[in-house]
């Protein structure tokens, strides 16, 4: 009677991350110093990288101006794709690192280069944000209703249905701007910097920034405040503040993946 072979066991090997150092508290205090320095530095490259984005910003503002509620959804959904607009930026300082001459159009080489991840990371930040627009539309619904203008908004925001809407809304936002943050934090300056493609560059910044949650979470502080700011300024603050954040980000990056130019 012929025996079969039994076959050979799967070995499934973990997967290689790229290394990463541990950081203190006040470091990212320094990222935004540094990123500082390079807006300065790069002042008329990144006021229209920001300029740009900040426009953009106006003009959703502007186009939600007849359903006043949803304003907030417009903004946080667009913000939500924020860090793949920050690839340029990412580009811009690796550029200045390297004492090369600054083209906006290596900016969109580098996306060029990548098309596939990221592909892959505007599917994932539309999913996030198509269910964002859907989950918030809805609790303006419930909430507030189809309020019309400005003033009859602020009216029922002092009602204790708006007060709710409020609470629900950025209780809910806080997660996913958590969940987004971890997601988003360092996996596209390793993407960009040819470190890791999607898939581990995703696990890496999440594993980066649940290892070290203080440090992690005071630059989540620091990049909410910031787009707190911009969003107060109606999208007009974006133009400084964008650019500068995404000039931090690179920073903060080559200090924790230890990045040599």
């Amino acid at each position: 009677m012929p025996t079969t072979r039994s076959e050979d066991p799967v070995v499934y090997r973990p997967m290689a991350l790229p290394q990463r150092r541990r950081i203190d508290s006040s470091d990212p205090g320094r990222w935004l110093k540094q990123g500082w320095d390079y807006f300065v530095a790069l002042k008329g490259v990144s006021l229209s990288y920001g300029g740009a984005f900040a426009l953009i910003g106006m003009l959703i503002t502007w186009l939600g101006l007849n359903h006043p509620q949803l304003v907030f959804t417009f903004w946080t959904g667009f913000l939500l794709i924020g860090p793949i607009l920050a690839v340029g930026l990412f580009r811009i300082a690796q550029q200045a690192d390297r004492g090369e001459t600054i083209h906006l159009t290596a900016c969109f080489r580098v996306v060029r280069t990548n098309t596939g991840t990221v592909a892959l990371f505007i599917l994932l930040l539309s999913l996030v944000m198509i269910a964002w627009i859907r989950f918030s539309t809805l609790v303006a619904a419930l909430y507030v209703g189809n309020v019309t203008g400005t003033a009859d908004l602020l009216a029922a925001l002092g009602t204790p249905e708006g007060i709710g809407f409020l609470a629900v809304l950025f209780g809910v936002g806080g997660v996913f701007a958590l969940v987004m943050f971890a997601l988003t934090a360092w996996s596209l300056p390793l993407v960009m910097d040819n470190k890791a493609v999607f898939g581990p560059a995703l696990v890496t910044s999440v594993r980066t920034v649940t290892e070290q949650p203080v440090p992690m979470l005071t630059w989540a502080a620091i990049v909410a405040g910031l787009t707190l700011v911009g969003m107060l300024t109606f999208f007009a603050a974006f133009a400084v503040i964008f650019p500068w954040l995404g000039y931090a980000t690179w920073a903060g990056y080559k200090e924790v993946f230890a990045t040599s130019e």
